[in-house]
């Protein structure tokens, strides 16, 4: 059995969507030969988008660091960075050197993997690790270039340039994420692959018997379906332009909305504006375990994506795509034409497809789904991306390093 030691700022301990992917690789990768060692900061309260006990936490640190960012924006400006592109998790880098180090001494790995964001992983496994073990780093969004991190300045490429420096692989999650690295990084070439996100094949056992938005029988009474937004909601995921297009004649008193999962402070005051405002019905959840929200998912007539280029869109896929398709949930997609678009219309999925800036394929989008439009892809089509493949293929990735490693 070889050895991986997996370096993450982020607990894989940790329920929600950010963990999710490592926490499944570290089940499936000793089936491929692989036994897994997880470094870490400790598990912290307040990190889990569906974690009902700690989502008070989460409130009040996400509205500090609203203020703070705010407060310091204008000077993060003239770097050409933003605030959120240096968390207070970077304060972990050094320590997280020091426990790469050490682990090192104890039993030498055959392969380190760094993944993130958060960044501070990546950065203290860098910092940590010394030829000849092989470094890989996995970037599931990107941090240079992600205008959720990046203002146009040149500080964060110079950083990302001396982080994948001494890398065998760079792992990015979609096939436009490794376009931009090889781009902004042409000297890695091949050595940027992808290995994409999914879903965790234990989510079959909740799929759903209900139907999927189809249209009634005659002269049955159409009741609303249900939209569900599942996972964190924030500015750069708006849920306004849905509440307008939801109130057209065409589609008024076909649909609700139900929300679960935490609200940043900017999109709550959203969603507080629209039930004033609209005749739209919207529902709050509270933050929960990540099998309620399976749950939820499985009774929804469609499943909601929201997601502006200020949260990635260009580069990032939401997660939450990948168990809405697993359970046969119409994807309604409302984004400004990036990843999670591209991946639908490669899946032959994006029937519900929408602009953010465009109300009018939004309602089209609506009339569709009314009527029964989509059709969800063939178990074929999403074999590839159950995450017990899908750690086949890391697995495969490793095997590739570290063969590359002792032949060199």
């Amino acid at each position: 059995m070889k050895r991986l030691l997996l370096v993450t700022h982020r607990s894989i301990e940790q329920a929600g969507g950010p963990a999710a992917r490592w926490r499944a690789f570290a089940r499936y990768l000793p089936e491929y030969g692989w036994e897994v060692e997880v470094l870490s900061a400790a598990v912290r309260a307040g990190a889990s988008e569906f974690d009902a006990s700690a989502s008070r936490a989460v409130a009040t640190r996400a509205a500090a660091m609203a203020r703070l960012a705010r407060w310091t924006e204008p000077t993060f400006g003239l770097a050409g960075v933003r605030p959120d592109s240096l968390p207070l998790s970077m304060l972990w880098i050094p320590r997280g050197a020091a426990l790469v180090r050490r682990a090192m001494r104890r039993q030498e790995p055959d392969v380190v993997l760094a993944t993130g964001p958060p960044i501070a992983g990546l950065i203290a496994a860098r910092a940590g690790v010394r030829p000849p073990t092989p470094l890989v780093v996995e970037l599931r969004d990107l941090w240079a270039g992600n205008p959720a991190f990046d203002a146009g300045g040149t500080a964060l490429s110079k950083v990302e340039s001396w982080l994948l420096s001494e890398v065998r692989r760079v792992v990015a999650c979609t096939p436009e994420a490794v376009s931009d690295l090889r781009l902004r990084h042409p000297t890695l070439g091949e050595r940027v692959v992808e290995i994409s996100n999914g879903f965790d094949p234990e989510i079959s056992s909740l799929a759903p018997t209900t139907s999927n938005g189809a249209p009634p029988r005659a002269g049955a009474k159409r009741q609303a379906l249900t939209l569900l937004h599942s996972g964190t909601l924030t500015p750069a995921r708006p849920i306004a332009p849905l509440v307008r297009a939801l109130s057209d004649p065409r589609v008024a008193g076909d649909f609700k909305i139900a929300l679960h999962g935490h609200l940043s402070a900017g999109s709550r005051a959203e969603v507080e504006r629209a039930v004033r405002e609209s005749q739209v019905p919207i529902e709050v959840f509270a933050p929960s375990s990540w099998e309620e929200a399976v749950g939820r998912i499985a009774v929804a007539d469609a499943g909601l994506i929201l997601q502006a280029r200020g949260a990635g869109d260009e580069t990032a896929v939401a997660s939450k795509v990948y168990e809405y398709l697993a359970l046969g949930k119409p994807p309604l997609c409302i984004t400004d034409g990036g990843a999670s678009e591209a991946l639908l219309r490669r899946l032959g999925a994006d029937e519900l497809c929408a602009r953010l800036g465009a109300p009018e394929t939004i309602v089209a989008a609506l009339v569709r789904l009314r009527e029964g439009a989509f059709r969800p892809p063939c178990a074929a089509r999403l074999a590839p991306y159950s995450r017990r493949a899908l750690a086949g293929r890391m697995a495969e990735l490793l095997e590739d390093v570290t063969n590359g490693w002792r032949n060199a």
